[in-house]
C-alpha cells in the first residue's frame, strides 16, 4: 500500500477509535463521579482515577488526542492505527462495553440509581477533580467536558449523575481488574519509545496526586491504591510486558508509595497534637509512633573531632557513644542566636522544634534510595548538657548538631571523612561527561522528591553535596548525598522563615536567588521551591564546567566580600547568551535547556507572577514541569 493510502487508513481508523474512546471516557466519568461512595472504599475510586489517567496517557502517546484537536501528525508518526488497527478498536470497544455493562448491571441490582446532576459536576470535571485532590491537566479536562456535553445532547437521562444506594465492592474490584488488564494490553501494543512516554506521564500524574494529598487518611488511600496496581502489575505474564518494563513500572509505583509513606510521617509529626491515628492506618503507612524514638541526644554522648572542635565549618567528624558502643558519625551544625526584641528570625524554641522534626524526618524509614539524604541518628544542643543550658554564649556553643550515620557499604572507606562537591571541584580533574551527567541527574531527582514531600532545602550548593570515598579512593558520582539542612523547613505558608544572617559568606549567596538574598523582610521574598530550583541551576553550571561558580564567572571572592551587588548579578551573568552557549558546547542541548530553565525560572517553569507556590495546584504543576523539563531531560542525555 502506498504512503498516501496508509496515511488515509490510519486517519480513518483513528477517527473511528476517537468516537469509541469518547464513549469510554463518558462511561468512566459516570462511575468515577457517582455520589455516596463509601469512605472505607475511597481508595478504589482513587485507583479508578489513576487507571483513567493511564488511558489518557495512552491516547496522548498514540496521537488520538491530537486528532481530536485536528492535528494528524502524531497519529501518522505512531503508526499504531495501521499496524494494530483491529486490536486497538477491539480493546477500546471492550473498555466502553465494560463500563456500560457495569452501570447497567448495578442499576438492575438497584445498587446504582440516576439522580439529577445538581452541582453540574459532569460538565465541569475540574470541580470533581478538586474535591478528589486529583490533578487533571487542561487538555484532558477539556476532552472530558466535550465528551460529557455530547452525552447530554444525545440523551438527558443518560447524562444524569449516578448515586450509590448499596456499594458492590466485589463488582467494583472486578471492574478495576479488567480495566487495568485492558490498559496493559493497549500499552503493550505500542513501541518501546511510546511505552516509556506513557510510563513517564503516569509517574507525573502520580506525583501530582501525592502533591495534592496532605491528610494522613488520604495518603493511606493513595498507598492502598498503589498497592493494588503493584499486585496487578506483578501478575502480568512476561510475554505481555517485558521483564524490564514490568520492573520499571513496579519501581515507579513503589517509589511513589514510599514517598507517600514518607510524606505521611512528615504530616504525622507536624500534627502530633491532633487526635491519634488508628492502628490500621499507622501500620499501612509504616508510621510507627512519632516521638517513640529518643532523637534528642545528650551532649555527653558526642565526642567531636578535636581538629574540628574549634572550627566554624558547617560539618565535622565525631564519635557517638551509645550504650557503651562507639560509632563513627558526622555532625551538621545549625546555628542559633540569642533572641532580642525586634528580631525577625525565629526564636531558639522554633529552631529547636524544626530541627527535631527534621531529625525525625531524616531518621524515618522506609526512605526511597533516590531521596539521597543521609540517615539521621538524632540531634543535640552543643550549648547544653543533661538538659541544662550553658551560660557561656560563645558562638561555637550556640549550635544544634544533627548527627548522621555513615552509609553502610562494604565498598566504602570507613575511615575517610565525607568530601563535598565543592572540594572535588577545586581539587580533582574534570570527570568524563557521562559521570557529570549522572551526578546532575541524581541531584535533580533528589530535589524533585524532597519537594514532593513538601520540604524546602534552602541551602542547595556544592558545599552541601557530599560523597563517601571507596576503599580505592574513588568517588561514585551516581551516589551523592544531599546535606546542609541548616535552613530547611516545610513548604507551608504558615511556616516562619529562617533568615540568613548579614555575615553570610559571599560563596553561599552566589547560589541564592537574587530575590532571596536581602536580610530586610520588606525587600526579601519568602523562600519557595523555585528558589531551590534556581540553586540547582547554579549547581548544574558548576558540574558542566567542573569549576565553582565564582571561577566560572571570574568573580574574585576577596573583592566581592561585603559587596552584595556581586552576588545579585550572578543570575543575569549565568543567563547571558555567551554563558548559555558555552554550557551547550560543554554538555549538549538537553543539558543546556534544563539548566537555563532552572536559572530563568518564572514562565520557564510554568509559573506566573501571581502564582502562590504554597498552593497545592501550583506546587503540583511546578513538580510536573521540574520533572518534564529538567529531571527527565537530564536522564535522556546519551553520550
Amino acid at each position: 500500500m502506498d504512503p498516501v493510502s496508509l496515511a488515509g487508513l490510519a486517519i480513518g481508523v483513528a477517527s473511528i477509535g476517537l468516537q469509541v474512546y469518547s464513549g469510554c471516557i463518558q462511561g468512566i466519568q459516570l462511575v468515577i463521579t457517582a455520589l455516596n461512595f463509601p469512605d472505607d472504599a475511597r481508595y478504589l475510586n482513587l485507583r479508578l482515577r489513576m487507571e483513567q489517567q493511564r488511558l489518557f496517557a495512552w491516547s496522548e502517546a498514540s496521537g488520538l488526542l491530537d486528532l481530536d484537536a485536528k492535528r494528524r501528525d502524531k497519529v501518522l508518526e505512531s503508526n499504531t492505527f495501521v499496524l494494530h488497527r483491529q486490536t486497538v478498536l477491539d480493546l477500546l470497544v471492550q473498555v466502553e462495553c465494560l463500563f456500560k455493562e457495569f452501570k447497567e448491571h448495578q442499576e438492575k441490582r438497584k445498587c446504582l440509581r440516576a439522580v439529577p446532576d445538581q452541582d453540574q459536576v459532569l460538565e465541569n470535571p475540574e470541580k470533581d477533580a478538586a474535591e478528589a485532590n486529583f490533578p487533571l491537566p487542561k487538555r484532558r479536562r477539556d476532552f472530558i467536558k466535550k465528551a460529557m456535553r455530547s452525552l447530554k445532547e444525545s440523551s438527558h437521562e443518560a447524562s444524569q449523575r449516578l448515586q450509590w444506594v448499596a456499594f458492590d465492592k466485589a463488582a467494583f474490584e472486578l471492574l478495576l481488574s479488567r480495566f487495568s488488564t485492558l490498559n496493559d494490553n493497549m500499552t503493550g501494543i505500542l513501541d518501546q519509545r511510546m511505552q516509556v512516554e506513557i510510563h513517564h506521564t503516569v509517574q507525573d500524574t502520580n506525583r501530582g496526586v501525592l502533591q495534592l494529598h496532605h491528610k494522613i487518611s488520604d495518603l493511606s488511600r493513595l498507598v492502598m491504591a498503589l498497592n493494588i496496581r503493584l499486585e496487578a502489575s506483578s501478575a502480568l505474564p512476561t510475554a505481555q510486558l517485558t521483564v524490564a518494563k514490568k520492573q520499571a513500572n513496579a519501581d515507579g509505583l513503589e517509589l511513589i508509595s514510599q514517598l507517600a509513606k514518607f510524606k505521611a510521617f512528615n504530616e504525622s509529626i507536624e500534627s502530633a497534637h491532633k487526635r491519634p491515628l488508628d492502628e490500621a492506618t499507622a501500620n499501612q503507612l509504616e508510621l510507627g509512633k512519632p516521638g517513640e524514638k529518643r532523637l534528642l541526644l545528650d551532649r555527653s554522648m558526642i565526642e567531636l573531632d578535636p581538629a574540628a572542635d574549634e572550627s566554624d565549618q558547617p560539618r565535622c567528624e565525631a564519635v557517638l557513644v551509645k550504650d557503651g558502643v562507639k560509632k563513627k558519625v558526622w555532625v551538621e551544625w545549625k546555628e542559633y542566636d540569642p533572641q532580642r526584641p525586634g528580631d525577625s528570625s525565629p526564636p531558639k524554641a522554633v529552631i529547636v522544634e524544626r530541627v527535631a522534626k527534621l531529625a525525625a524526618l531524616l531518621n524515618h524509614t522506609p526512605k526511597p534510595e533516590d531521596f539521597r539524604t543521609p540517615h539521621c541518628l538524632g540531634y543535640f544542643d552543643r550549648g547544653s548538657s543533661n538538659g541544662q543550658e550553658d551560660e557561656d554564649e560563645d558562638i561555637l556553643n550556640m549550635r544544634l548538631g544533627l548527627v548522621f550515620e555513615r552509609p553502610v557499604d562494604s565498598g566504602l572507606d570507613q575511615s575517610s571523612p565525607p568530601v563535598s562537591l565543592h572540594e572535588l571541584l577545586e581539587t580533582t580533574r574534570k570527570p568524563p561527561v557521562t559521570k557529570r551527567v549522572k551526578l546532575a541527574h541524581a541531584i535533580s531527582k533528589c530535589l524533585l522528591y524532597l519537594h514532593a514531600v513538601n520540604w524546602l532545602h534552602k541551602g542547595l550548593r556544592s558545599h552541601n553535596i557530599i560523597f563517601f570515598k571507596t576503599t580505592s579512593g574513588d568517588v561514585d558520582f551516581g551516589k551523592p548525598y544531599l546535606s546542609g539542612f541548616d535552613f530547611s523547613r516545610p513548604a507551608r505558608a504558615d511556616e516562619m522563615t529562617d533568615i540568613p544572617g548579614p555575615g553570610d559568606d559571599i560563596e553561599y549567596n552566589l547560589y541564592r536567588h537574587p530575590n532571596a538574598q536581602s536580610t530586610n523582610p520588606d525587600e526579601r521574598e519568602r523562600f519557595k521551591k523555585s528558589f531551590d530550583i534556581y540553586s540547582l541551576g547554579v549547581l548544574l553550571v558548576e558540574i558542566a564546567h567542573w569549576a565553582t561558580v565564582d571561577k566560572v564567572l571570574g568573580i574574585n571572592l576577596n573583592v566581592a566580600r561585603g559587596r552584595p551587588s556581586f552576588a545579585l548579578k550572578v543570575r543575569d551573568s549565568l543567563l547571558a547568551t555567551d554563558q548559555i552557549a558555552e554550557l551547550g558546547a560543554c554538555m549538549g542541548e538537553l543539558y543546556e535547556g534544563a539548566t537555563q530553565k532552572c536559572i530563568a525560572g518564572g514562565e520557564q517553569l510554568g509559573l506566573s507572577e501571581k502564582d502562590d507556590e504554597t498552593n497545592d495546584a501550583v506546587a503540583a504543576r511546578l513538580s510536573m514541569v521540574l520533572h518534564e523539563k529538567v529531571v527527565k531531560k537530564l536522564g535522556e542525555i546519551q553520550v
